[in-house]
């Protein structure tokens, strides 16, 4: 584009707008709000010129009630009175629970050499026990085998050592079991449980 041509190129700067009419305008608009403001400050004023009575107390247009009054609540801080400790009386209202223990029944099995069996079950003491199932063997020369409390006892013969053993377990089968293994193989020949 060859410089120097008329129409090329970004505008002129713009003149002022002096337009007498704008001007009216603006100063039209200006006494309005001063015209206005001064009418809502007289209409908040009372008639006796007191300009700080609040909106709620003043009078207002004939016809309207008088808009609702508003008071903030009183606080009152709320009061703590600790609690009163009385001690506990010297006899208690319910009686102590305390713990028993479940009974002990014993069990034993005494045998002689020629196989008789003694038994003997629930009794207090193992010592009990063993003494009446010596008692209750038959033959001389009788041996408890197995002392056992809540639960069962077994003896079992082996026929390679020709020796009996005893053994003891919760169940029939526990103890029979057990004095198999004893006596490293063989058969059981008697069992007893206690009651519990």
């Amino acid at each position: 584009m060859p410089p120097g041509q008329p129409g090329w190129g970004p505008p002129g700067p713009r003149p002022p707008n002096n337009n007498p009419a704008v001007v009216i305008i603006v100063v039209v608009g200006a006494f309005l709000l001063l015209i206005g403001g001064g009418a809502v400050l007289w209409l908040l004023v009372r008639s006796d010129g007191s300009p700080g009575t609040p909106a709620a107390a003043r009078s207002t247009l004939r016809g309207f009630p008088t808009p609702p009054t508003y008071s903030p609540p009183t606080f009152s801080p709320p009061t703590y009175s600790p609690p009163t400790y009385s001690p506990p009386s010297s006899e208690p209202s319910t009686p102590d629970r305390t713990y028993a223990p479940a009974p002990q029944n014993y069990g034993a099995i005494a045998v002689a050499p020629n196989g008789a069996v003694g038994k003997a079950w629930d009794y207090d003491s193992a010592a009990a026990a063993r003494r009446r199932a010596l008692n209750e063997c038959p033959s001389s020369g009788c041996k408890v085998l197995t002392t056992f409390v809540n639960g069962c006892g077994a003896v079992a013969y082996n026929s390679r050592t020709n020796k009996y053993w005893g053994g003891s377990g919760a169940t029939r089968a526990a103890a029979q079991r057990d004095a198999i293994s004893n006596a490293g193989g063989g058969r059981w020949i008697t069992w007893v449980c206690t009651t519990r």
